[in-house]
């Protein structure tokens, strides 16, 4: 099954239905994941990346979150984004 050209989801035939219904359990997960795969990919390039410096300088704009406590959330948040850079 191929995409659209325009990157949408890939259409549905009436030979893709046929074909589905006659698929074993494996071959369902397989085609599901597929599916799931083409949404997670959509949704993620609609949704525009957090800018880690924007959230620090948030925090340091906060009334009430002195020095000590934005270096310790900057601390505990910055291993979150270089997680989510490297998959």
């Amino acid at each position: 099954m191929n995409r659209n050209k325009k990157g949408g989801m890939p259409e549905v035939t009436r030979a893709t239905y046929k074909s589905v219904k006659k698929y074993d359990r494996k071959q369902f997960s397989d085609f599901c994941q597929i599916i799931y795969g083409y949404g997670y990919e959509d949704g993620r390039a609609s949704v525009p990346g957090v800018d880690i410096e924007a959230i620090y300088q948030a925090i340091d704009n906060t009334k009430g979150i002195g020095p000590k406590t934005s270096e310790k959330l900057k601390e505990a948040i910055s291993p979150l984004f270089t997680k989510e850079d490297e998959q």
